[in-house]
C-alpha cells in the first residue's frame, strides 16, 4: 500500500502543479500576442514601423525610396497624444508628401491620438481626427 502511494506522487505533481502552470503560461503568451499592436505598416511606396528601444522608450521610423526618418517616442507619449516633429532641414515639398503617408501609417499601427509638427513650430501640420475635433471645439 505504501509503495503505491509513493508511485502516484509524481503523477499528482504533474497533474496538479505542472499542467496548470503550463496552461497559464500558454494563455499568457496567447493574450500577449493577441493584444500587441502590429510593429510595421507596409505600403507600396513607404513603410512606417514602431519599435521599442528600451523599457519605456520607443521610436517610429518612416522609410520611403528617398529617405529614412526616425522619431523618438518618450515614456507616456503612446497613451496620450503622440507628437512627431519633422526635421527643419526637410523642404516643404517633401514634408507635404511625407505627412499624409506618416499619418496613414500611424493609423494602421493603432495610434489614435497624434500630431505631426515641423520642428520648432507649435502649429500641427497633421493630427488625428480626434485631435482635430478637439481643436475646433
Amino acid at each position: 500500500m505504501v509503495n503505491q502511494t509513493r508511485s502516484d506522487e509524481p503523477l499528482q505533481v504533474l497533474v496538479f502543479v505542472v499542467l496548470p502552470l503550463l496552461l497559464l503560461l500558454i494563455i499568457g503568451i496567447f493574450l500577449r500576442i493577441k493584444n500587441t499592436l502590429p510593429s510595421t505598416a507596409n505600403f507600396p511606396e513607404f513603410s512606417v514601423s514602431f519599435s521599442r528601444t528600451g523599457h519605456e522608450d520607443a521610436s517610429i521610423v518612416y522609410r520611403d525610396k528617398a529617405r529614412r526618418l526616425e522619431f523618438y517616442v518618450g515614456p507616456g507619449e503612446r497613451k496620450q497624444v503622440l507628437w512627431l516633429a519633422m526635421p527643419r532641414e526637410l523642404p516643404d515639398e517633401a514634408i507635404q508628401k511625407i505627412v499624409p503617408n506618416l499619418a496613414m501609417g500611424l493609423v494602421k499601427l493603432g495610434f489614435q491620438k497624434y500630431k505631426i509638427v515641423k520642428e520648432g513650430e507649435t502649429e500641427a501640420t497633421a493630427s488625428s481626427p480626434k485631435e482635430r475635433h478637439r481643436a475646433k471645439s
